[in-house]
């Protein structure tokens, strides 16, 4: 039969405990969708995104970047802003000020230097460093090429890169919509 999503997570921890890490990049680009479900439901997206994680990935460095990412892309939905640091609020102190440093640092970088984007941080922050310098300034008109340098850079960024255009672009569909 289908496992439960218990032996699931039973199954990530044990393999967690066996190979001493589980912080693969798969969850992020998976829970992309969650964001959709949850967007009148900020708590209940945080609860699904961490879950639905931890099925496949027991590390809480995964449960982090996706509670980040479908945060960002709700409200990008909501309010055509993109912000990665909109769900800061939701992670404990210790968490919330490494990924503060870590999506700073981001900002100052590119795609390329994010070598390990097979690990979740590195892919989340390799998507990131490859969308943040695309936004729209509210004197320009939208001519789209925004989207389009976002996806380029992200896919140019090598290594895993079918993923972190993934994650590169579900934040930027989140902004730019199906226009």
């Amino acid at each position: 039969g289908v496992p439960s999503a218990e032996a699931l997570r039973r199954e990530a921890a044990a393999h967690h405990e066996r190979a001493g890490r589980s912080g693969g990049n798969g969850s992020l680009m998976r829970t992309a969708p969650v964001a959709l479900a949850y967007l009148d439901d900020p708590e209940g997206l945080v609860e699904a995104a961490t879950q639905i994680s931890a099925l496949t990935h027991f590390d809480p460095e995964a449960g982090q970047a996706c509670v980040l990412q479908c945060l960002a892309i709700r409200h990008a939905v909501l309010t055509g802003v993109l912000d990665l640091r909109v769900g800061l609020e939701q992670l404990d102190d210790r968490a919330a000020s490494m990924w503060a440093e870590r999506i700073e640092d981001a900002e100052g970088r590119t795609p390329q230097t994010f070598r390990k984007n097979g690990w979740v941080v590195e892919a989340l922050l390799g998507a990131w460093s490859a969308v943040a310098p695309t936004s729209v300034p509210d004197d320009e008109a939208d001519d789209g090429s925004h989207l389009r340098r976002g996806l380029e850079a992200a896919v140019k960024g090598g290594n895993d890169t079918d993923t972190v255009a993934a994650i590169a672009g579900a934040l930027l569909g989140a902004k730019y919509g199906a226009s």
